[in-house]
């Protein structure tokens, strides 16, 4: 379905400017300092996560995680490529008193993931902190770790490419039942994420106007882990999972860095255009893909 093309007005406009202006320095930038270690290169799927069919998003943004490490308590998990990402659009909200002249505010996708997309991820020793014999007892004590997201939107700076991230986290194993959380949406675990090395700016092959930003380094401020909740039957293994991860845990037990690939397109590159003017090319390149 054909979506209608929005005016974005003068102040809209300039600040997308600024925000590819900005990119294009990081891209400078990164050509005079020493870049990440080099990760395996994730596709890029496209942008059918930006929500260009609200008139307010002015840019696109897509976050692909492609390594890390996060530690809590007394678990320690490496994050594989493509386990997780961050997607939506950014508006600018025009506020006098900020930074830019204007607020960065996170429209989520149309879909009920509300910015994040997330794998499981395998959490060494299992429920019991070490590998067993028979494939972990048939299965019984493995266990995996997934980001959630909760009713507080991320936030991603389209500008410093930081990531701020309140987040759930989801702890499956056989007998923990499906309700086994480490924080809640009344009281999510806050992953900050500020970059600490700035990639590679490139462009994307087969999409046309997008831009990524390959390799970028983030590093979680502190943060704290509450105690875990709804883990068994009535909670009766909450103790077992605190046990195990050490819980709950305070700012200084507990650290998350990232290596990231980060897209960026103006939303207008994907909004078809009124008839008898030509399309985008990133429209066009969109459809074909489809």
């Amino acid at each position: 379905m054909s979506r209608r093309s929005t005016s974005r007005g003068p102040f809209n406009a300039l600040a997308t400017a600024t925000v590819l202006a900005t990119v294009t320095a990081v891209g400078a930038l990164s050509a005079g300092i020493a870049g990440a270690a080099p990760t395996v290169e994730t596709p890029f799927g496209g942008w059918d996560s930006c929500p260009i069919d609200n008139p307010e998003t002015s840019t696109c943004m897509d976050v692909t995680v492609t390594g890390g490490n996060m530690k809590i308590g007394k678990l320690s998990v490496s994050i594989p490529t493509g386990a997780m990402r961050i997607a939506g659009g950014v508006a600018y909200r025009e506020n006098p008193e900020a930074e830019f002249g204007f607020d960065q505010v996170f429209i989520p996708p149309n879909d009920n993931s509300r910015g994040i997309y997330a794998k499981p991820i395998e959490i060494p020793g299992g429920a019991l902190g070490i590998d067993l014999p028979f494939n972990n007892l048939f299965g019984l004590n493995k266990a995996s770790a997934t980001v959630e997201s909760t009713s507080v939107l991320p936030t991603v700076d389209a500008f410093q490419l930081g990531v701020k991230l309140p987040v759930k986290l989801k702890i499956a194993n056989p007998l923990l039942g499906g309700k086994c959380y480490l924080g809640s949406d009344s009281s999510p675990v806050q992953l900050n994420l500020d970059v600490t090395e700035y990639g590679v700016l490139e462009e994307v092959p087969g999409f046309p106007d997008t831009a990524v930003v390959r390799n970028t380094g983030h590093t979680g401020q502190p943060f704290a882990v509450p105690t875990a909740s709804g883990c068994g039957p009535f909670g009766v293994l909450n103790p077992i999972v605190n046990w195990r991860a050490g819980l709950p845990s305070s700012t200084t037990s507990n650290s998350l860095t990232t290596t990231s690939d980060v897209y960026n397109i103006g939303a207008d590159s994907l909004r078809p255009q009124p008839a008898g003017s030509p399309e985008p090319a990133a429209v066009v390149a969109e459809r074909s893909a489809n």
